[in-house]
């Protein structure tokens, strides 16, 4: 007897001599869905109509109005990698939404905003933050008064439309005050240059007391007045000045990313970078953690930062940006694409040169492909053109080797590795639609959402015969039909079946071969393939 049957499909793995395969791997695998064990063909895409207005190839997508559950609403989308992710702030109600390119200075929009005039949005965006501004005030006493003097300093800061404040502008001279007399302030720079949010000022001033240097509120006033008179009583002043160490986000800023417990993460060249908690348009100098390597990418998992390098990863880790801890990981696998970088099942999954690596805070770094690629496979692919995203706990990416253009997707819970006929340029996993979003093309798509199937390839591996036989009779067991099956004898296509029902098929005759093969085609669902040397032979595989 002579004859195999493949009933649960699995992926292509080339690492192995395609006759040293499992019985059920694949040499091929094409825009299949192999999660159920059956061969399902992907569904096709679904254009999303007029989503995108900018020209160009477009690199980066994300849904903008969580409150629209709508595919076509709204999309933001660059035609530059752009890392963008909405603020974790109480009672906002207007979304306000943080991005950066890696070469300007970072960016806060909101729904007032970014909607406004027009459809390539967003349309508008503020610098992130609030700069200090650049001159001291002067402070001269004024008036008649008597008693004992008291001395005090100045000093004022701006304050965002969204009540943001940045830090203190220098300390004014110091002013003798006697009670009864008041306080000029002159030379209040008004509204900074560049493109912020400024909408006031807050001014503050020291009290005599011993050893306290605090500053305290005493007035908010509109951001184009430039002098303003104290005349306010030391047990009449307001809370202390907090913001002393609110730094704007350095320009150039790459890979923004939301943490838990209210912070938000960037990076450039070597450095790390954290902002304040639950204030992502404050970004202290002490929370900048410096690395031994530059700086790829990052990704969070719950308290740790995952920090991936030039050199070897790093965990960074902390409920807090005050108390971070650095861990070195002593495994030299550089991150060799941040558009690679995705979130995957409690691990930061990435491409570096050797293969797909995942990393969690509690374990050692995992090669997710070593099985299914060699070194040499792999960068076939040229990881540094990969770019991924999560649905359905699958890694789904797509590649760019300067003559091909192509994707693939890995299923980590099986070891499936199938292959995509298709590129697209930009995507974004949308949790409260649970749907992927592409650029396919140049148009929107929602990704396997189509009533209409693509067709799926998948070639057997060499199975061999002691002897030369020849293959007398295939079945296919499908959800409908027909189905195209191609027969392969010692590497050479023989025949190419169209099959029409779940009955045996006699193929074309008049050769032997020991190695043989077959490939299915479908757009239907195929649960099983067989081929034998007769018809009683495939009775019994």
């Amino acid at each position: 007897m002579a004859g195999w049957i493949v009933r649960q499909f699995k992926g292509i793995a080339p690492r192995a001599e395609p006759r040293l395969l499992q019985d059920n791997q694949a040499q091929v695998a094409v825009n299949c869905k192999l999660w159920h064990g059956s061969l399902r063909p992907l569904m096709g895409n679904t254009i999303v109509p007029d989503a995108l207005a900018k020209e160009g190839v477009i690199q980066t997508i994300y849904r903008f109005g969580k409150d629209n559950p709508n595919d076509a609403a709204y999309w933001f989308h660059w035609t530059d990698d752009v890392d963008c992710c909405s603020g974790q702030i109480f009672d906002d109600t207007t979304e306000r939404t943080y991005f950066t390119d890696g070469e300007s200075e970072p960016k806060i929009t909101d729904n007032s905003i970014a909607l406004t005039g027009g459809t390539a949005y967003p349309e508008n965006a503020y610098i992130l933050g609030v700069p200090a501004p650049e001159s001291e005030c002067t402070a001269n006493a004024t008036g008649t008064g008597s008693g004992i003097k008291e001395t005090r300093v100045y000093t004022y800061t701006y304050v965002s439309a969204w009540g943001e404040e940045g830090r203190p502008a220098g300390p004014s001279t110091a002013v003798d005050v006697l009670p009864g007399q008041s306080v000029e302030l002159t030379q209040i720079d008004t509204a900074p240059a560049g493109n912020y949010n400024i909408a006031t000022k807050r001014i503050y001033r020291t009290v005599t007391s011993g050893s306290d240097t605090s500053y305290y509120f005493v007035a908010e006033i509109p951001v184009a007045t430039a002098s303003y008179t104290d005349s306010i009583l030391a047990e009449n002043l307001g809370e202390t000045l907090s913001s002393n160490t609110y730094h704007v986000p350095p320009e150039g800023m790459a890979g923004l990313c939301n943490m838990a417990n209210g912070m938000m993460a960037g990076f450039k060249g070597k450095e790390v970078f954290l902002c304040e908690p639950f204030k992502p348009y404050a970004w202290p100098i002490g929370y900048r953690n410096t690395f031994e390597y530059d700086v790829v990418g990052i990704g969070a998992l719950d308290t740790t930062l995952v920090v991936l390098t030039k050199g070897v990863p790093y965990l960074l880790q902390g409920s807090d940006p005050s108390v971070m801890v650095q861990v070195r990981i002593n495994e030299f696998q550089a991150c060799v694409s941040k558009r690679s970088i995705r979130v995957l099942m409690n691990s930061v999954v990435y491409a570096s040169p050797d293969g797909l690596f995942a990393i969690s805070p509690n374990g050692p770094p995992a090669n997710l492909t070593e099985v299914i690629f060699t070194n040499k496979e792999w960068r076939e692919f040229k990881p540094e053109s990969i770019s991924a995203y999560v649905f359905d706990n699958k890694y789904i990416a797509f590649y760019d080797t300067g003559t091909v253009q192509g994707g693939f997707i890995l299923d980590p819970s099986r070891g499936d590795f199938t292959m995509l006929n298709w590129h697209a340029t930009a995507g974004y996993y949308d949790p409260q639609l649970d749907a992927l979003f592409l650029v396919v093309d140049g148009e929107l798509v929602k990704f396997d959402s189509s009533s209409t199937p693509l067709s799926a390839s998948w070639r057997s591996k060499v199975f061999v015969s002691p002897r030369p036989i020849s293959i007398g009779a295939v079945q296919v067991e499908a959800a409908g039909f027909p189905v195209t099956l191609r027969i392969y004898a010692d590497g050479l296509l023989k025949d190419t079946l169209t099959v029409g029902d779940r009955n045996p098929v006699r193929p074309s005759s008049g050769y032997k071969a020991v190695a043989w093969e077959f490939e299915a085609v479908s757009s239907k669902e195929v649960f099983s393939v067989a081929i034998a040397q007769t018809m009683a032979d495939l009775r019994n595989v």
